[in-house]
């Protein structure tokens, strides 16, 4: 009997010691992966009645992606914001690009080479926000 309570408190220990490797080896790998990437931000665009931004950021993930240039659009109250509206392929200050306010919540960004579109999103974010529209450079 003395030889089951041993064997069992063993496998007791090895599995408890087996889980705490694992969890913290997963939890190592998980804060390594998700602190890859760095966000600067580079620019920012008031709107005319100056209640919202439209904000360009330089996003670095590593040596093996290129630079990213994503814009997105908040609320200076901090009510709203929508997600990266168009990402492009390169450091915002090796592109062409041109950010204006149409209206107090009217937005275009425009002037770009559609060659370095990588994501565009041209969604409805309800009444009261941003409509964001795009023009591709011409020629």
């Amino acid at each position: 009997m003395n030889k089951v309570f041993t064997i069992l408190r063993n496998l007791g220990a090895a599995l408890f010691w087996f889980g705490l490797v694992l969890y913290l080896g997963i939890w190592w790998l998980g804060s390594i992966l998700s602190s890859g990437c760095s966000f600067d931000e580079h620019q920012e665009v008031y709107s005319p009645d100056r209640k919202m931004r439209a904000v360009v950021i330089n996003a670095d993930c590593g040596a093996t992606t290129n630079w990213q240039t994503q814009i997105f659009v908040e609320k200076l109250d901090g009510s709203k914001k929508t997600g990266n509206v168009i990402r492009l392929d390169g450091h915002p200050k090796d592109l062409d690009f041109t950010i204006s306010w149409l209206k107090n919540d009217e937005l275009l960004i425009s002037d770009f080479e559609f060659e370095k579109m990588l994501e565009v999103k041209k969604q409805s974010w309800g009444p009261d926000f941003v409509r964001v529209y795009f023009k591709v450079k011409s020629g």
